[in-house]
């Protein structure tokens, strides 16, 4: 599948009359899905931890919390609809003399799990990277069953206390990848690779930090990160420190997340900088304090959803320790609709790159509204005109859908220029525009696994 998206308009020629613009996903309206009420969990938990949903198995979820001043437990729960979520209870820790749902006690910070589909060895199946005890570095974990977690080696894979969330992801290429702080260059974001899972880069590269756009109040936490074609899609912990704090050790404020993506996992951009992806909550809610994602999203068949644990206290000092509300979120949104370009009353139009079509499936990811309509027309790589594809002959697109077929009147499929360089014109009126793809002779209409219009 060959797919367009608009991060940014690396792909596109031409773009008059749209207005590129962030979406959001919407919280689910009986959030939070459960609350740290279990009395190990102290009234917090964080999400230095991961959500997935494995073929064939629930949803899981693991999640850290404080027990003892600076000692974290990593908790699990899982879900068979990801919604209604159960603590099952294990031996690993007990408290008061009864198991609970803890699954590691070695004070792990930034856990973040990965279920890693193409590992031969069914006790590899499961990753985990977290900074642990004793040293507080990076070290790297396996299990079977994502409960019972046995170290790769037996001292850390980096030097590094990443004292923060950590996106955890094996790219499409093979390599695993981790973002993670670097101890000594205060809240920034860096990347380590590996082949194996075992033995990673020694030299980590800064791929994210604050600009002359952001304001002094504003630190890179941490951010999550997952493969999304060959893109990789970020959620990035902002850090909103309060005014009246000095220093670099800044622990005030609260926490939210922006929308990141890279095409190479080294240069990132901010899909919207200043525009918040998933905002916290306002005074009263119980997410007000802190709203933090989990290492990555969950792609379901025509859903991607965000997990978040957010809090109803800012972040303060001995914050973990204090009563508070502390409790799962969820947010979901359609396929691709990350940023959208809309078309007002007058007509806009765009001028994509040259590509080589690879099937007569093209398919239009938009919102359309009562009013208002798509239409597409194919050009050929000098961008004159192919006959019977010409914009007037287009089959308007209306209503709302990720997969709307694009069909000429009196073009036939045999017609349409496969394997020739072409472009394609769109024009819209009132419509929001998602994501432009081109399907595989033999594939379905999906969103997972594409290739784009350059590299």
């Amino acid at each position: 599948m060959i797919k367009l998206l608009f991060f940014d308009y690396r792909e596109l020629e031409e773009v008059n009359g749209f207005k590129r613009q962030l979406e959001q996903p919407k919280k689910y309206a009986d959030n939070p899905l459960f609350c740290a009420d279990s009395p190990w969990e102290n009234g917090n938990m964080q999400f230095y931890g991961s959500v997935i949903k494995a073929p064939g198995k629930p949803f899981q979820m693991w999640y850290t919390f404080i027990h003892e001043p600076w000692s974290m437990y990593l908790a699990y729960a899982e879900s068979d609809d990801g919604i209604v979520w159960q603590k099952p209870l294990f031996d690993t820790f007990k408290f008061n003399g009864e198991k609970t749902n803890v699954v590691f006690t070695g004070n792990p910070h930034g856990a973040a799990v990965i279920y890693d589909q193409n590992e031969p060895r069914e006790d590899w199946k499961y990753k985990m990277l977290a900074g642990t005890d004793p040293s507080g570095c990076i070290c790297a974990y396996r299990s079977k069953d994502g409960i019972h977690w046995h170290p790769v080696r037996s001292f850390p894979v980096l030097g590094t206390n990443p004292d923060c969330p950590m996106g955890f992801l094996r790219a499409p290429n093979g390599r695993y990848a981790v973002y993670h702080r670097l101890f000594g260059y205060g809240r920034r974001v860096f990347r380590s690779e590996s082949h194996d899972f075992v033995y990673w880069s020694s030299e980590p590269r800064m791929v994210m930090e604050p600009d002359a756009e952001d304001p002094p109040q504003v630190q890179f936490y941490g951010m999550g990160s997952a493969s999304y074609g060959r893109y990789e899609i970020g959620t990035l912990w902002l850090f909103h420190t309060e005014k009246d704090e000095y220093g670099r050790g800044k622990i005030r404020g609260y926490q939210e997340a922006e929308l990141t993506y890279a095409r190479s996992g080294y240069a990132w951009h901010r899909a919207a900088q200043g525009k918040t992806f998933i905002p916290h909550g306002g005074q009263g809610e119980w997410d007000r304090g802190n709203l933090q994602c989990a290492s990555s999203p969950v792609y379901l068949d025509n859903e991607i959803r965000y997990y978040y644990i957010g809090t109803d206290m800012l972040h303060q000092r001995h914050w973990e320790l204090e009563p508070q509300t502390a409790g799962l979120g969820m947010a979901s949104m359609k396929p691709d609709r990350f940023v959208a370009l809309q078309a007002g009353n007058e007509m806009a139009e765009l001028l994509t790159c040259a590509f080589r079509l690879s099937s007569a499936g093209i398919f239009i990811n938009a919102s359309v509204a009562g009013n208002g309509w798509i239409k597409v027309e194919i050009l050929d790589a000098n961008a004159r005109p192919v006959k019977y594809f010409a914009g007037a002959d287009c089959l308007p697109i209306e209503g709302d859908s990720t997969a709307h077929p694009v069909r000429w009147r009196g073009g036939e499929a045999a017609e349409i220029p496969i394997g020739k360089p072409v472009r394609l014109r769109v024009s819209a009126r009132n419509a929001r525009l998602y994501s432009i793809y081109v399907t595989g002779s033999d594939e379905k209409p999906g969103y997972q696994s594409f290739t784009a219009l350059w590299p």
